[in-house]
């Protein structure tokens, strides 16, 4: 079947457009055949500057929020948190479109193709998954004009080529940086130029002399016809083939980005287009082909466009082949959003048509930047998982700044967003979100479960510093209860608002989605220290705290407790589920273990889904996975069809509304959770999918360190094969029946 997105128009506004991306650069293509649109992103490109935004005020005020609150005093306690917590600026920078190269299209007599009627035919426009090279066809005026479209990590370019038959490609080529709000003319840039006659310069420096420099640099190749030049557009008259070659770079990497642009361009003069072409199959193939998997269908509906699938399904058709496309469509935007030495993947990836765009497009790390990252390891994309953990390396120093002057407290800690500086300070002056202190605990998970799946021994030791500051910072600010429990406080259950005593609240002291970070942060590095034979004397201190945090608590509804106390809950479909991180991500509760909290996680879905939760791509993406953990095949595989449905654009991005990213990465990873759960200990196959869904998955990575793949047909796994990358030890549970697996390095066995 075939294995792409594919239209049969040009796109008509952004979300139709198919995306492309090298890690650095990013790019949205409409494909339009009159006039064409591709709208780009540099991945450095945020607004403004560092600064320092802690509030003077909050070391010497936040105990007296906790005392506030331990007294009841809920509505003075979030006064007092407002005025002295809150950051001095409410927000940090945020990420901005680099700007659009427009192509003009002319006929052979110099006319607007615009302002004429032409006959157009057989028009596909469709983004291959297997290679990661986008295309449009189609027949005008009896003339066939193809476009071919991909983003080059190995070259550090954007290539865009044009070709047709009989010379007849005649168009103009020009970029600019400014709202394509219709209305707003400002422009973004200092200006464009051309410089060295084939090539389109757009450049400028963000919010003043402190903001970063920019550079976009469009080399402009062609075969037959007249190249030439008029102000800062490029013109090709009669050509058989234009190649465009983009690259763009800030000062956030460069000290001269100008210069790093016109070496790449340069540099790629010395290789001919059939090369840059394969050396760029070739390095995506290298990340793609390490994992697959196929769901099973009798029916191939290869014929129709994307729209038109979706549609079908809307209308009740599971397209299972759609499903496959939705799962290679996670790894091919991970692949292209985040590569070695990229940022980590944003709000939308890379993908950002906005100036001032919704949230910021930053990374929001109370669910959502944690969420892009959950199929990295299990789908043998590891080295994908690096920008996120260096960018905790940048974050790092700037964490230990704010607990130091915020809290009056050692070690590091983030709150619940962060940005290009590394910014940890609290964000936004909203009192459901802006007081949680554990956002750079959870980052921490990540350094921990890389570790875990690579027993990498020297990464270990580079980030164990970043592990021991972050747990010391709990360690500081964690106090006892009254029942001699280890609490947090102030903070909050992300986003959400509780009920007391008849007023609407948010801060709080112990909710129990801190509890369940910590314990896990806990546990798991006191794994990592062991298996990385480490001695420190916070070891045991570690393991005291451990012992004394509260048991998780199930509430008068039989739901898992949001809170401390039993609060009523403002908003009862409220999109975050934060109190069942315990489920997912985390693994603490299992179902092979807690019956009695595993029906209290049910509960807790049934009740949030029973008044309108679920409702954002990401929140349903989460509610899959959760699912897939209750061993709940019917409500996964019904959300999963929900959030094509429901929640995802023509061109499959998620839709929140409007985009985020994060709903593409949850969705698929909760197929493969439906398909495979990796307890460390203990290994499930098709723990949560419906017997009459069939299918293959290969190159699966467990986190004992193997490969594995198998096939299944009515729910039964079959032909399993697995590869030890490094001597292992595990329960497999195969159609319910427990075997146990013993491997050394290199083995291989078939069951």
């Amino acid at each position: 079947m075939e294995n792409a997105i594919k239209f049969q128009q040009e796109a008509s506004n952004w979300n139709e457009a198919l995306p492309m991306g090298n890690g650095t650069l990013g790019a949205m293509v409409f494909g339009g055949v009159r006039e064409e649109r591709i709208q780009l992103n540099e991945d450095s490109l945020w607004s403004g500057s560092y600064k320092n935004r802690v509030n003077p005020d909050a070391a010497g005020n936040y105990l007296k929020v906790r005392e506030l609150l331990q007294q009841g005093e809920i509505g003075k306690a979030e006064k007092l948190a407002a005025r002295t917590m809150y950051a001095t600026s409410p927000h940090m920078s945020h990420y901005q479109t680099l700007g659009d190269i427009w192509l003009k299209f002319f006929d052979q007599e110099g006319e607007e193709l615009s302002t004429r009627e032409a006959e157009l035919t057989d028009y596909i426009r469709k983004l291959d998954l297997n290679e990661s090279i986008g295309c449009v066809s189609y027949d005008l005026d009896k003339i066939n004009y193809k476009r071919e479209f991909y983003a080059s990590y190995p070259n550090s370019v954007l290539v865009y080529r044009l070709s047709a038959e009989k010379n007849t490609i005649n168009v103009e080529i020009s970029a600019t940086r400014k709202e394509n709000i219709s209305g707003l003319g400002a422009s973004y840039c200092d200006g464009t130029e051309i410089i060295e006659n084939n090539k389109i310069r757009l450049h400028g420096r963000q919010s003043g002399d402190k903001g970063l420099q920019f550079e976009l640099l469009i080399k402009v190749d062609s075969e037959g016809g007249r190249q030439y030049h008029q102000g800062s557009h490029i013109i090709v008259d009669s050509a058989e083939t234009v190649v465009l070659y983009i690259t763009a770079r800030t000062s956030y990497r460069s000290k001269n980005p100008l210069e790093w642009c016109k070496n790449v361009l340069t540099n790629l003069s010395l290789q001919n287009y059939a090369l840059i072409k394969e050396n760029h199959i070739r390095d995506y193939k290298n990340l793609y082909n390490r994992c697959s998997l196929e769901l099973f269908d009798d029916n191939n509906y290869d014929n129709l466009s994307t729209p038109e699938r979706l549609k079908n399904m809307r209308n009740g058709l599971v397209d299972k082949g759609l499903l496959n496309i939705y799962y290679n469509y996670a790894r091919y935007l991970l692949i292209s959003c985040s590569r070695e030495n990229s940022l980590p993947a944003n709000l939308q990836g890379i993908w950002n048509k906005d100036f001032a765009p919704s949230w910021g497009s930053k990374y929001t790390i109370n669910i959502n930047t944690e969420m892009n990252y959950w199929l990295v390891e299990k789908s043998n994309l590891s080295s994908l998982h690096l920008p996120l953990l260096e960018h905790i390396r940048k974050m790092y120093p700037h964490g230990c700044e704010v607990a130091k002057q915020m809290y009056g407290l050692d070690g590091f800690c983030c709150h619940h967003n962060t940005d290009i500086w590394g910014d940890c300070a609290p964000q936004d002056n909203c009192i459901s979100s802006t007081i949680w202190p554990m956002g750079g605990a959870w980052l921490a998970l990540h350094i921990l479960e890389h570790y875990f799946y690579t027993k990498d021994k020297d990464f270990l030791k580079s980030y164990y510093d970043i592990l021991e500051s972050t747990i010391s910072f709990f360690i500081q600010y964690m106090f006892k209860d009254e029942n001699g429990n280890y609490i947090t406080g102030p903070s909050l259950s992300p986003e959400n608002k509780y009920i007391c005593e008849g007023r609407v609240a948010s801060l709080c002291l112990g909710a129990t989605m801190d509890r369940e970070i910590i314990a896990e942060l806990f546990q798991e590095y006191l794994e990592a220290s062991r298996d990385g034979g480490y001695e420190s004397s916070l070891i045991k201190t570690v393991e005291s705290y451990l012992a004394l945090l509260p048991e998780i608590k199930i509430g008068k509804h039989g739901q898992i407790q949001e809170w401390m106390k039993d609060y009523e809950e403002y908003e009862p479909g409220h999109r975050h589920m934060s109190q069942l991180f315990a489920l997912y991500p985390a693994q603490t509760i299992r179902f092979d273990r807690d019956e009695n909290l595993i029906k209290a996680c049910y509960r807790t879905i049934q009740r949030r889904l029973k008044n309108g939760s679920g409702h954002t791509g990401w929140s349903k993406a989460w509610i899959i996975n959760f699912y897939a953990h209750l061993k709940d095949a019917e409500n996964a595989w019904k959300n999963l069809l929900e959030l094509l449905c429901g929640a995802t654009l023509d061109n499959l991005l998620d839709n929140h509304p409007p985009f985020q990213i994060d709903g593409n990465f949850g969705g698929a990873n909760g197929l493969l959770e439906m398909i495979i759960q990796d307890y460390n200990d203990s290994v499930y196959l098709l723990p949560a999918l419906p017997k009459n869904v069939s299918g293959t998955l290969s190159g699966y990575v467990l986190r004992q360190g193997a490969e594995i793949s198998f096939k299944w047909e009515k729910g039964q796994a079959e032909n399993i094969n697995i590869i030890a990358k490094r001597e292992c030890s595990f329960d497999l549970y195969i159609n319910e029946v427990k075997q146990t697996i013993q491997l050394i390095k290199g083995e291989q066995i078939n069951l």
